[in-house]
């Protein structure tokens, strides 16, 4: 499969999408409070960008029934268990496994993970982490499971401190796949703020740059995910937004959890003021999506995300 290209603009315009929807609301209201023709211009725009507004904010669902026939998948990126004490809490680890505890998914899908940090989640007997803690150039990613791993695998991207993992198991006498994926980073800090006159071209560039090496990340796990005949779960930190290209093909012919049974913005990244949903759950489309939710706890600079899927 070849590497789809796409010129900087279209992934700098996607990082903004939130941002300008922001902005629009708050005409709208403004609008209509004055009751100002504009504020028709707002629906009209509504109705015919809907399917990207549907994206960024979806309304309260509460039809999820918990039954015997359900799983749940958490995704979480836990920062190394803020192994470098950006977070002024000694107790981060603790606080993270008393988090996964209370919400007690069957399957973990935990990336930048650290070895050294984590604690024990004796409550999960099975377990895959790669690579290994000796291996300093590589993020971790790790899956833990209250089933049993019948087999496993890594995906490992090519020049990159980046990667991904596999475990396929047996529930209710179906085989399913469930994958971790940690995409390439804009490795963003406070300096690279958005709102600084020194927002450079060579800033620009580094977008176009990473996210085409997250397209060829892509690439790479669908070779992989070829050979797949279950159907899978597909956890990740895509490190971009539902509005990039990275988002699209990795989304394609799979169900968005969010998208199917989130509510609210389901952001789950901060950067600056910018709300980000950059951590995703995808799904075939054979599996019921019965509920979804971001756990809104700063314990890390993601929040974890939670879905609970059925077997027809």
């Amino acid at each position: 499969m070849g590497t789809l290209k796409m010129p900087v603009e279209d992934y700098f315009f996607s990082l903004f999408v939130p941002v300008i929807i922001v902005i629009n609301l708050i005409f709208f209201f403004y609008w209509l409070f004055y009751l100002k023709w504009p504020f028709l211009l707002f629906i009209l725009t509504f109705l015919i960008g809907y399917n990207e507004w549907n994206l960024f904010y979806k309304f309260p669902n509460n039809s999820f029934r918990k039954s015997g026939s359900t799983f749940s998948v958490m995704s979480y990126n836990v920062r190394l268990f803020n192994k470098y004490r950006w977070i002024d809490n000694p107790n981060i680890p603790t606080e993270i496994e008393k988090l996964i505890f209370e919400e007690n998914p069957d399957i973990i899908c935990i990336q930048e993970y650290s070895s050294e940090m984590a604690p024990e989640l004796r409550t999960y007997k099975f377990k895959y982490i790669y690579p290994n803690p000796s291996n300093a150039e590589k993020s971790s990613v790790a899956i833990f499971s209250k089933f049993k791993i019948k087999s496993k695998g890594f995906i490992d991207f090519n020049n990159s401190s980046n990667s991904g993992i596999y475990i396929d198991i047996l529930f209710r006498n179906q085989n399913l796949r469930v994958y971790n994926l940690h995409l390439e980073s804009f490795k963003l800090d406070r300096v690279d703020s958005l709102t600084k006159s020194s927002f450079s071209k060579n800033f620009k560039l580094k977008f176009d740059q990473v996210s085409n090496r997250q397209i060829e990340q892509i690439d790479f796990f669908k070779k992989t995910d070829k050979f797949n005949d279950n159907p899978s779960i597909i956890a990740v930190d895509l490190n971009n937004t539902q509005f990039s290209k990275t988002y699209k093909i990795l989304s394609q012919k799979k169900n968005d959890a969010f998208h199917m049974a989130g509510s609210g913005l389901g952001e789950t990244y901060k950067y600056s003021f910018i709300p980000l949903r950059i951590d995703f759950l995808f799904s075939d489309k054979k599996l019921k999506i019965n509920s979804f939710k971001v756990i809104r706890k700063s314990l890390s600079d993601h929040y974890p995300i939670i879905s609970y899927y059925g077997i027809d």
